[in-house]
């Protein structure tokens, strides 16, 4: 998109609208990062808007330092002008949070750059993905979501109201958690040295992912104070998943099978290590500047490899739709999905709804998709659907795609 590219060009020199979501300053480091893509996606996010999959479409691959959209989507319209009004594309709040996703991902593939750079022995864009070696690959996963998570919502989302910096109406306050810094308070009677808004808290989330276990509080606490369980609970759930889609993700990738169980899946990581605790501290110290220092945003972009990334999963290898782009595989491999354990075949049956037309597939076909999950069978997806025109993939669309989300 060279019309994309020369926006981004001048973004530093830019005249913004009052209501651009450039005017909030993490979008506006994202969108500034030259190193970091925006890539269509031949899908509709009708399909997430109107809940008729419960998932975004879009994918993520944070080794590729991009960010997926779908073509038709409130983000795919934004971009046609980010210097404007953002306000007749945010229905529902559905651009903003897409928005907030895209910096999200971006925040993910900055830590990457960042443990490359720092880290270079661990090889985090090349390096053989093995039994003895995914341990390893997954703590530094972790440790991206967690720059993700606590750069975003809450050094950033948690300390800045969105609808001042940007006022489009938006009822947006948090993304991925449910953490509120008027609730501090409440927390405190338990946790009276808590503090969220200093760099301490990143090293006691990164270390909460992986252990599963936030020092200050206990079950007692969350028995005590409703408040204190939505939070740490949806914390906790949060953690568990994260090691099991970062586990399940890297193992996909691998060079030989590595077979998980699902215990193995969720088990805690080790944090043992000095390179690990080390790794978390430099972390720590590198995203407290980027979100609290704009003066050091501008040095502290995505940093990208010598050499390209090589994450890809064997080609002789069943798909996992969970990990893989259903655009990228031919037909006749679709019916290994049948066989397979898990959650592939539903994640199958999304990818095919994303990619038709949301309004091409009628009300009474679209009352039957909770039968095609249930049913796992490829040909009554395409005796239902088969007949409709299926989007193909887009040029720099790639295989290897977490849609799991």
């Amino acid at each position: 998109m060279s019309g994309l590219a020369d926006l981004r060009d001048g973004v530093a020199n830019a005249s913004l609208h009052p209501e651009s979501l450039l005017n909030i300053p993490l979008v506006r480091q994202a969108f500034g990062d030259q190193a970091f893509r925006f890539v269509a996606r031949s899908v509709d996010a009708s399909w997430s808007y109107e809940r008729g999959v419960p998932i975004a479409l879009g994918g993520f691959n944070p080794f590729e330092s991009a960010f997926y959209y779908s073509q038709s989507s409130r983000f795919a319209a934004w971009l046609a002008d980010p210097y404007g009004s953002a306000r007749d594309f945010n229905e529902n709040d559905l651009l903003i949070r897409e928005v907030l996703f895209m910096v999200h991902d971006y925040l993910h593939a900055w830590a990457y750059s960042v443990i490359d750079e720092l880290y270079p022995q661990y090889q985090v864009y090349r390096g053989a993905i093995t039994a003895r070696t995914l341990e390893d690959y997954a703590f530094c996963h972790l440790m991206t979501e967690a720059v993700a998570t606590v750069g975003l919502d809450y050094w950033f989302l948690c300390n800045h109201n969105l609808e001042q910096l940007c006022p489009i109406g938006t009822n947006i306050k948090s993304l991925t958690v449910s953490y509120h810094d008027s609730r501090l308070p409440e927390y405190r009677r338990f946790f009276p040295e808590l503090e969220i808004q200093q760099p301490e808290f990143f090293r006691t989330l990164a270390t909460f992912y992986c252990t599963g276990e936030f020092p200050g509080f206990d079950a007692s606490d969350l028995q005590r104070s409703p408040q204190l369980l939505s939070w740490l609970r949806h914390e906790l759930t949060y953690g568990v998943t994260q090691r099991k889609l970062a586990r399940g993700w890297l193992a996909h990738l691998a060079a030989e099978p590595v077979v998980l169980t699902g215990d193995a899946l969720e088990a805690p990581l080790e944090l043992d290590g000095e390179t690990r605790t080390r790794m978390i501290e430099d972390l720590c110290q590198r995203l407290w500047t980027k979100v609290k220092d704009p003066a050091a945003a501008a040095s502290s972009n995505i940093r990208l490899p010598s050499l390209p990334p090589d994450r890809r999963a064997p080609s002789d290898r069943p798909p996992d739709f969970r990990f893989v782009n259903l655009a990228r595989v031919p037909q006749d491999r679709w019916s290994s999905v049948q066989a397979a354990g898990g959650d592939s075949f539903r994640y199958f049956v999304y990818q095919f709804l994303g990619q038709l037309p949301y309004s091409a597939v009628a009300e009474s076909k679209r009352n039957h998709l909770p039968l095609l999950v249930q049913q796992r069978n490829v040909a009554l997806v395409l005796d239902l659907l088969g007949d409709l025109p299926r989007r193909e993939a887009l040029p720099d669309e790639p295989y290897d795609l977490m849609i799991a989300n």
